[in-house]
């Protein structure tokens, strides 16, 4: 976690998954929340390697005019025969592992209902009702 304390992240412990990570520029005033660590090869990308950087941002937000966006990249479902650029013909499975994450399904939750309610929104634990003043 590059942000445990914000609010889309608060009190969701490190996890592992299986997904990919975008190979690609990235705006330099991100406000990185989730990032993973991966310095290898991205067969089957535009550019292989983002050469000088091995933190790879999964969850951030950025300024936007008078708004803010957010962007979680986690959550890439392969099929069977996604990968034949990467010379495998056929997985065998559909690959949904992020997916069937708790801790990837808790964060997309809060994702939406940021996107909805803004700044002032306040997670609210699953399973539980909204109150009034949360409204």
């Amino acid at each position: 976690m590059a942000a445990p304390e914000h609010p889309l992240a608060s009190g969701i412990s490190a996890f592992t998954t299986s997904d990919e990570i975008y190979v690609s520029e990235l705006a330099a005033d991100l406000t990185v929340i989730l990032d993973v660590e991966y310095d290898g090869p991205c067969p089957g990308f535009e550019t292989e390697r983002v050469p000088g950087r091995s933190r790879h941002p999964v969850l951030f937000t950025r300024s936007e005019g008078d708004g803010t966006v957010v962007s979680f990249t986690l959550g890439h479902c392969r099929g069977r025969f996604d990968v034949a650029d990467m010379g495998v013909d056929d997985l065998g499975v559909t690959d949904t592992v992020a997916w069937e994450s708790p801790e990837f399904n808790e964060i997309l939750r809060r994702c939406v209902d940021w996107s909805v309610h803004g700044d002032d929104w306040v997670s609210c634990p699953v399973g539980e009702q909204r109150t009034k003043e949360w409204q």
